[in-house]
């Protein structure tokens, strides 16, 4: 397993390589802290362009965000629609996180976070039921100016891949702390929202698409997934061998005098 100095390393190379691809990404002006935790929840493995349709319908079928947190979680889920990633899921977690907001400050606007501390505000959304840390690790960075890498499965599968985090031994808080530590405030935005785009674009959880990722000669997974391709690629590659010159016949050799015939006079 790499050291810690060596995953800080591998982590910054990451970082510039993914950068070189898709360029440095923008950083979300949050307006509505309630539209942005319910993005948050469904963004977890599913694309920005599923995410932007799957919000575009909750605007459309809900008349705001009070009514999606009193709708019954089938209704959620239809309105997400069936392909959508984890949309069971998702449909539970939404209206329980906008119901215990609701039902401590009576409000759907949230604006009692602006005299918050960013820890404190972090702290908050810890301790309500069913809600993951990285969802409280997204509001208290976006809406508060925290420090602070959020884990999902997305990143979770690139770094651990990557042997940078290991989700089989660390609690998603312990990764969390973690890349904290690993990265600086200053570049944990843009890191994370290049891993996202990494994990949405080609590294994906059954099919990574490991033979177009700039990150190939850095992962120690990537490996594994592209020889046969790679192989079939070289065999199909592979210059033709010239055919071996066939021997005379018989005929053939008489005509031309060939061995084992005297020569006319």
């Amino acid at each position: 397993m790499p050291s810690f100095s060596d995953k800080v390393k591998r982590l910054d190379r990451a970082r510039l390589l993914l950068r070189r691809r898709y360029g440095e990404p923008l950083r979300l002006i949050v307006t509505h802290p309630v539209e942005h935790a319910v993005r948050t929840i469904l963004a977890e493995e599913a694309s920005a362009a599923e995410t932007d349709q799957a919000i575009e319908r909750v605007r459309r079928h809900f008349v705001d965000m009070n009514d999606l947190r009193v709708s019954h979680p089938r209704e959620i889920r239809e309105t997400l629609g069936a392909d959508f990633p984890r949309a069971a899921y998702k449909a539970r977690i939404i209206p329980r996180l906008l119901d215990q907001v609701f039902k401590q400050h009576n409000s759907m606007v949230w604006d009692f976070l602006e005299p918050m501390g960013k820890l404190q505000v972090r702290a908050y959304f810890e301790c309500l039921e069913d809600v993951r840390p990285f969802v409280a690790a997204v509001i208290a960075r976006d809406c508060a100016g925290a420090h602070a890498f959020p884990v999902d499965n997305d990143v979770a599968r690139v770094l651990s891949r990557l042997a940078v985090l290991d989700p089989a031994a660390q609690t998603e808080t312990e990764m969390q702390a973690f890349l904290e530590r690993a990265v600086k405030a200053s570049r944990a935005y843009e890191t994370h929202g290049l891993i996202k785009r990494l994990a949405e674009d080609l590294c994906l959880p059954d099919k990574p698409r490991c033979d177009r990722c700039p990150l190939n000669a850095l992962c120690p997974s990537a490996v594994l997934a592209p020889k046969g391709k790679t192989a079939a690629r070289e065999k199909k590659t592979a210059p033709k061998k010239k055919p071996k010159r066939k021997a005379a016949s018989k005929p053939e050799r008489e005509e031309s005098g060939g061995p084992g015939r005297k020569k006319r006079r």
